[in-house]
């Protein structure tokens, strides 16, 4: 058996256990370009606008992004 330091969590323990499978995190490179579509392909889950239609603003340094549309019925 094999004693683990006292400094090892078992949220580590268990890192390193799945790590031996799963590998690193699958980034790619980053000189690739994005594999997604443009923005202009999405449609906003509010008001279903395609999101490059949307004004965005700078508030307080956080970005806001205002729908140009009424808001979608809800879901029954």
């Amino acid at each position: 058996m094999t004693r683990r330091p006292h400094g090892e969590s078992l949220l580590q323990r268990v890192y390193a256990f799945l790590f031996r499978f799963l590998g690193p995190a699958q980034l790619g490179t980053f000189t690739e370009p994005e594999t997604r579509p443009a923005d202009d392909a999405y449609s906003c889950p509010v008001c279903g606008f395609a999101v490059a239609e949307h004004e965005v603003r700078l508030t307080q340094g956080r970005r806001r992004m205002t729908c140009p549309g009424p808001a979608l019925s809800a879901h029954p």
